[in-house]
């Protein structure tokens, strides 16, 4: 098996590493600077508007969930008008990835719909773009692809190119203390899900899997103090989380992350939360074709049952058995079904015939 690895140019872990950003900087920038809403009000968020405000920056404050394509836009314009030469993204995987997107298209022709669907082709390399993550975590900061929605067509899927690595990835555990418990928990399930897919990946590696697995280990045993507000658990996720993007951003992922963007999309349910509801009977599937890497999984975790502890994970942080309070109906699913063909899917240890699929998904409505 031969294999080759792409990761950000620059990645700093460590609480108060986000301090070093201005240093990490390209000389004399001009940044636009997308940020969280809440976490601007942060008092970390609130220290790192003064470290920047030698470089006077154009901010942009609040993305909304799963970002829009208009919202992406609006950035691009921005970054035009005020002609700014690097972007720096500080807040959770909306927000890196509709900045991720700005900085990919601002020096380039057209706006993100044209690229989106395919019309125009990502040119090269953008501008010079820093990501800083608040949530532990999407994994945003260690890919080369921003997921967008098409709001008036309900699809989601990702704009990629290799160039859009981060130039820049600093990962800095205390910008997730002011995270809600809510989204602690969902963003934390969605890094274990990214973890334990990339380690049954059919292109993982040793490599890949070392990262993989150790990041499962982490947020197996932290997600829960994480979501008490543990600020050593909130640690551990962090880096966690870390290990689980670079690891997934070499691999790719799974069904889980296949069946997740269209329901997501559809039903407007955060992702975090979307990927928790399908992750145990996903694995169930693929028990059959990757039962090995589950009871590899066990054992690192120490854990009888790998499957099992996963289950009890979400069930300790509230999420639900099935998507029936979210509204999914049985008429939802030849839209899920067609829309689903992701190259997550694609990767998925067990293929899903499109009959198997929807049978699959009755149990979830």
């Amino acid at each position: 098996m031969s294999y080759s690895y792409t990761f950000p140019g620059n990645i700093r872990f460590g609480e108060g590493a986000f301090r070093e950003l201005p240093e990490c900087l390209p000389a004399d920038s001009h940044p636009l600077l997308v940020m969280g809403k809440s976490f601007s009000l942060s008092a970390e968020g609130k220290q790192l508007l003064e470290l920047l405000s030698p470089f006077h920056p154009v901010i942009r404050i609040g993305i909304p969930a799963e970002p829009p394509l208009e919202c992406v836009d609006e950035l691009i314009t921005l970054g035009r008008t005020e002609q700014v030469d690097c972007v720096i993204a500080v807040g959770g995987g909306s927000v890196i990835d509709a900045a991720k997107a700005a900085a990919a298209l601002i020096p380039a022709e057209g706006f993100v719909k044209e690229y989106f669907s395919g019309e125009r082709n990502i040119p090269g390399k953008g501008l010079f773009f820093a990501a800083l993550p608040t949530t532990a975590g999407t994994g945003a900061e260690s890919t080369n692809n921003s997921v967008l929605t098409d709001v008036s067509t309900k699809i989601k899927k990702s704009l990629r190119h290799p160039s859009m690595k981060a130039d820049l990835a600093i990962v800095d555990p205390m910008l997730t203390w002011s995270c809600p418990r809510d989204l602690t928990a969902a963003s934390g399930l969605d890094a274990f899900v990214q973890a334990f897919e990339g380690y049954t990946n059919p292109k993982s590696s040793e490599l890949t899997r070392a990262l993989s697995a150790q990041a499962v280990k982490l947020i197996l045993k932290n997600l829960e103090g994480a979501c008490a507000g543990d600020h050593a658990a909130r640690y551990a996720m962090a880096e966690g989380s870390m290990l689980s993007g670079i690891a997934f951003s070499q691999t790719g992922l799974g069904a889980v992350h296949g069946f997740a963007h269209p329901i997501g999309s559809l039903l407007h349910i955060p992702h975090g939360v979307t990927c928790a509801v399908l992750m145990v009977r996903v694995m169930r599937w693929n028990e059959p074709v990757c039962g090995e890497r589950y009871r590899e999984l066990a054992e690192i975790c120490g854990v009888p049952d790998f499957i099992d502890a996963a289950e009890q994970l979400a069930q300790c942080v509230g999420i639900p058995a099935d998507f029936k309070q979210y509204g999914l109906k049985k008429e939802h699913i030849p839209f899920i079904v067609k829309n689903c063909r992701s190259a997550s899917m694609s990767t998925n240890p067990r293929p899903f015939t499109d009959e198997e699929a929807e049978v699959f998904l009755e149990a979830f409505y």
